[in-house]
């Protein structure tokens, strides 16, 4: 994805030549959990995992960044805390535009196209937070896969949902182990209210 391509940019005014864009190779920790965030990055290339720990060390996706996705956007403007909720943690060669806080604040007071981009892609975001809410709140593994299939049945407007992520991935950001993911998606399968393969799962029922 170019920067012009970003939604946040859509019809404004602002010199994209000014904005500096970084490489980094897979699997590159960009910032540690905790780390004070002073920019505003936008992912263009590549996928960006935001990866905390537990008290036992066990690593979770919190979530992944894709191409288009803002992070340290919700930081910025806090009044209580500005330090990043996990790690982030690239996947393949990932390519991020970064605009340090006092220049973004500048754009958002300067371009009215700018801001109303930003406070969209806010928006969207806070209404994924939501849905990653009631989603811990399942009572069961069996809920919490169903809840999410529904998800992605609304968004692709599919009864077969393409995964596109690992079943690993999908265990982590399902915050589950992967075993109980596969001998749940098993038992799901004999129950008749599934059926999957590598990349996809198809809801019967």
């Amino acid at each position: 994805m170019r920067l012009e391509e970003c939604k946040l940019f859509r019809n404004s005014r602002i010199d994209l030549s000014k904005i500096e864009i970084l490489e980094f190779p897979t699997n590159f920790t960009i910032e540690i959990e905790d780390n004070e965030s002073t920019y505003v990055g936008i992912v263009l290339e590549g996928k960006i995992h935001v990866k905390a720990y537990s008290l036992a060390g066990k690593d979770f996706t919190i979530n992944t960044l894709e191409p288009g996705q803002l992070f340290g956007d919700v930081l910025i403007f806090g009044s209580k805390i500005k330090t990043f909720p996990g790690s982030l943690i690239t996947k393949g060669k990932t390519k991020i535009a970064i605009i340090p806080n006092n220049e973004f604040e500048q754009y958002l007071f300067y371009d009215n196209d700018f801001l109303k981009n930003f406070l969209e892609m806010l928006s969207d975001k806070a209404f994924e937070m939501n849905i990653k809410s009631k989603l811990l709140s399942q009572d069961s593994v069996r809920d919490k896969i169903l809840f999410y299939l529904y998800q992605e049945k609304r968004i692709q407007k599919s009864k077969v949902i393409h995964l596109n992520m690992t079943k690993e991935e999908l265990a982590s950001q399902l915050y589950m182990q992967r075993p109980s993911l596969s001998r749940e998606l098993i038992k799901m399968k004999e129950d008749g209210l599934i059926d999957y393969d590598r990349w996809t799962i198809t809801l019967k029922k």
